[in-house]
């Protein structure tokens, strides 16, 4: 077994969050004993269970973080230093020469420019970079000063199944995804009003928690819309929905999305980041900010019983290339190569 310690703001639900869940519940399988470095583990919000795997607590803002964090990864004995995220990057570049690093990108820089000449500095000292999406990979390019491997986000396939729709019901479009500007269920709902002057009835279940929940209830108001939260049991709300939406201004390969798909729904998606490479015709891509053609996509949808039965299959198609036990098996060849012999002398 090697020792590689995920590097990472918390574990309040999240892409990034699931995705590092998964690789902890699933070490085992692939000789890795993992633990976890949380370096703003006070934020709010519902955390994912990791399983059983040590925490370890590091406020970034300390002063002697970055001495903080080397002795942690001695005193640990950690072989591989997993940053998550190009801000984790960031803050590990200090003690990259004492343990290889390798580095995921989940999402765009954004607003983060102040933060580039670190971020390129954690980049280039890590063994090896990988992103969600080819999309990603090409914005951090420059920064990065080498290749970029696109690593995709795996899900568990079997924990995701189509459902038996119920029958005679109001057509239902579930958004899950965390209630952050980026993500503009300000369109989604828009388009719920839009589609109700058109005479159209369809409701949205809005999946998720964040900072502009009151916000977002206020547009709300006097519309079929519903907040269940953030969601545990995933595949149980997938199976009341007619079909999933994505109105995002910037995604890598979104889990939900993939979810989604496993579970045999037709996808409406924003056509931005990686989106359109990793899903192609399998989804409705629409263009970003423009709640008409959501609600215009839903419509066709919720009218198109032939449209959604064939968007379904290839949906379903599409997610088969997610497999977690797929992706495991990349990120077993990642480790060894930050660290020849590793798992030999485990």
């Amino acid at each position: 077994m090697i020792r590689v310690a995920h590097l990472l703001p918390n574990m309040v639900t999240g892409g990034r969050e699931r995705i590092v869940a998964d690789l902890c519940r699933h070490a085992g399988m692939i000789g890795v004993e993992p633990s976890l470095i949380l370096y703003d583990p006070d934020a709010e919000g519902r955390r994912i269970d990791p399983g059983d795997v040590p925490q370890h607590a590091l406020d970034r803002h300390r002063p002697d973080f970055a001495a903080a964090l080397r002795d942690l990864l001695a005193r640990e004995r950690i072989d591989v230093l997993h940053a998550q995220g190009h801000i984790a990057a960031a803050l590990a570049a200090p003690v990259a020469h004492a343990v290889p690093m390798v580095t995921s990108l989940h999402v765009a820089l954004g607003s983060g420019w102040r933060w580039a000449p670190a971020i390129a500095r954690g980049l280039r000292a890590s063994r090896a970079v990988t992103a969600v999406s080819a999309d990603l990979a090409r914005r951090f390019r420059w920064l990065a000063g080498l290749d970029i491997e696109v690593v995709s986000p795996g899900i568990d396939l079997p924990a995701f199944r189509p459902a038996e729709r119920p029958a005679n019901h109001l057509f239902t479009i579930g958004i899950a995804a965390r209630l952050h500007p980026v993500k503009r269920h300000r369109d989604a709902i828009e388009a719920i009003r839009l589609l109700k002057a058109q005479g159209v009835a369809a409701r949205l279940s809005i999946a998720g928690q964040g900072p502009l929940e009151t916000d977002l209830r206020v547009r709300a108001a006097g519309f079929d819309v519903e907040f269940v939260g953030d969601m545990a049991d995933m595949p149980g709300w997938f199976a009341g929905l007619d079909a999933f939406l994505l109105c995002s201004d910037h995604e890598g390969v979104p889990l939900a999305l993939i979810e989604a798909c496993a579970s045999g729904l037709p996808c409406i998606a924003a056509a931005v980041g990686g989106i359109q490479e990793a899903f192609g015709d399998a989804i409705l891509a629409v263009p970003r900010r423009r709640p008409d053609a959501v609600a215009a996509a839903v419509r066709r949808l919720a009218t198109d019983r032939e449209l959604r039965v064939v968007l379904a299959r290839k949906a379903m198609e599409r997610a088969g290339r997610f497999s977690l036990d797929a992706i495991n098996g990349v990120w077993h060849s990642i480790y060894e190569a930050a660290t020849p012999g590793a798992f030999l002398k485990s």
